[in-house]
């Protein structure tokens, strides 16, 4: 694992963390930042060579998520190595895809992409073309916070109250307000099962504590669900 001084304000994800949280798999994380047999990775990560560690920073993270979206699609892992190289040389800038010019300017720089790839004409004739790129770009990059034109929190739940932001905790899930990993709420719950008591022992509102239980559940629902898709 990286040292502390390497990675301070940047976030740190396993790739199981990082799959966790996209609703992805280990195996497809190191696919998209390591390469596969013959197969280069889509970009190389954060903290590869530091070590050869395969954790992800939280850019990284932003990205896979991008990434997941577009496999979603069913948009080829060959396509997007385009639109991420067409991003690259577009923008300027080493991570596009966590970026507040790429959901300006995603849904072009995808169809440029696809168009380049020879796949755009096939994906118009299943959809509706530009306005089906533009819901994959605005949907992936949801929910994002900018600084400077970069990605630097994400709010993955609609309570607002959830942040993850890699200035605090390394990244993980927490309450914006009271500091507390969701994580850890999630894990006290299971042993106690008391709201009120949870409530009383971290200072919390009771309604605060059960979003992030929700949140927890939403993530450990997507994870099963995930687990049964064939990679």
């Amino acid at each position: 694992m990286p040292r502390d001084f390497e990675i301070f304000g940047e976030g740190i994800y396993t790739p199981r963390q990082a799959a966790r949280l996209i609703a992805s798999t280990p195996q497809e994380i190191l696919r998209w930042t390591r390469g596969s047999g013959p197969t280069d990775p889509l970009w190389n990560a954060r903290y590869q060579n530091i070590d050869d560690a395969t954790e992800l920073s939280f850019l990284d993270l932003i990205e896979v998520r991008v990434v997941r979206a577009f496999r979603r699609a069913n948009i080829s892992l060959q396509s997007i190595r385009y639109a991420i190289e067409f991003a690259k040389d577009k923008l300027g800038v080493a991570h596009p895809l966590s970026t507040l010019d790429f959901k300006t300017d995603g849904t072009q720089i995808l169809m440029t992409a696809l168009e380049q790839d020879g796949e755009y004409y096939s994906l118009a004739r299943k959809n509706a073309g530009q306005k089906v790129f533009s819901e994959i770009v605005s949907q992936s990059i949801k929910n994002l916070e900018y600084d400077n034109g970069k990605a630097v929190r994400w709010r993955p739940h609609s309570s607002n109250s959830i942040v993850i932001d890699p200035k605090r905790l390394f990244g993980a899930p927490l309450l914006d307000e009271y500091g507390v990993s969701t994580k850890t709420l999630y894990d006290d719950f299971y042993t106690h099962q008391n709201f009120n008591y949870l409530s009383s022992i971290y200072d919390v509102p009771e309604p605060v504590i059960k979003n992030a239980i929700d949140y927890e559940k939403f993530l450990e629902k997507q994870q099963d669900e995930n687990g049964k898709r064939i990679i």
